[in-house]
């Protein structure tokens, strides 16, 4: 029952922080691209299509992995700089809302629902928070390969157009570079040395 607990948050966990960061920015694009079509503002709402099948494995054998954005039609720099900082900003906010509820709320939860402290539900959202947490900083390091999909890339086109068409000769070597990073678990060892060094910032350590 343990591994089907843990397994059961680490997809939950791992889904809400996809959702979660690539839906804002679909919603920026939709406000602020002069190329979206009609149809996009209700296409963005579809939001399974932001949990990698890929991206999901991935999280439950190597304990890191990636979201998938909407396919942007970008073409104005200020859209491409909207996009990518809301995605940095979306990432910031969970981290903040998922610190706040596992260390200020979830420890009164028994108490406020009544629930057993050592009980399977509680295991699950102890266990859940946790994973959202962590998922957020793989992605937050993710997002820093300058791939074609992840939010750096759009701040660098941004603010570099001529950087765009080298980036995208070499979107391969760098995805390939992210997968050895994920697999040999250098993403998952940063997302926990970043969890800490955080919790130690904010006084919860």
């Amino acid at each position: 029952m343990e591994y089907i607990i843990e397994i059961g948050a680490i997809l939950l966990a791992s889904s809400l922080a996809m959702i979660l960061h690539e839906l804002p920015k679909s919603v920026v694009y939709v406000l602020t691209g002069r190329h979206c079509q009609a149809e996009d503002k209700y296409r963005i709402f579809k939001l399974h299509q932001y949990v990698d099948p890929v991206g999901w494995i991935l999280f439950l054998i190597c304990h890191a992995g990636c979201s998938r954005p909407y396919p942007y039609r970008l073409k104005e720099k200020d859209t491409n700089v909207a996009i990518g900082l809301t995605g940095f900003l979306s990432l910031g906010v969970m981290l903040m809302a998922g610190y706040a509820f596992y260390h200020l709320v979830l420890p009164y939860l028994p108490m406020t629902l009544g629930l057993d402290a050592r009980g399977e539900v509680m295991i699950f959202l102890v266990q859940t928070s946790w994973y959202f947490i962590y998922a957020v900083f793989v992605l937050l390091i993710v997002n820093l390969f300058p791939m074609i999909s992840s939010d750096i890339f759009l701040l660098i086109i941004a603010i570099s157009p001529s950087k765009l068409i080298p980036l995208m000769k070499n979107d391969t070597m760098i995805k390939g570079l992210l997968i050895i990073c994920i697999v040999l678990g250098g993403i998952s060892s940063l997302a926990v040395q970043g969890m800490s060094s955080l919790e130690q910032v904010l006084g919860f350590v």
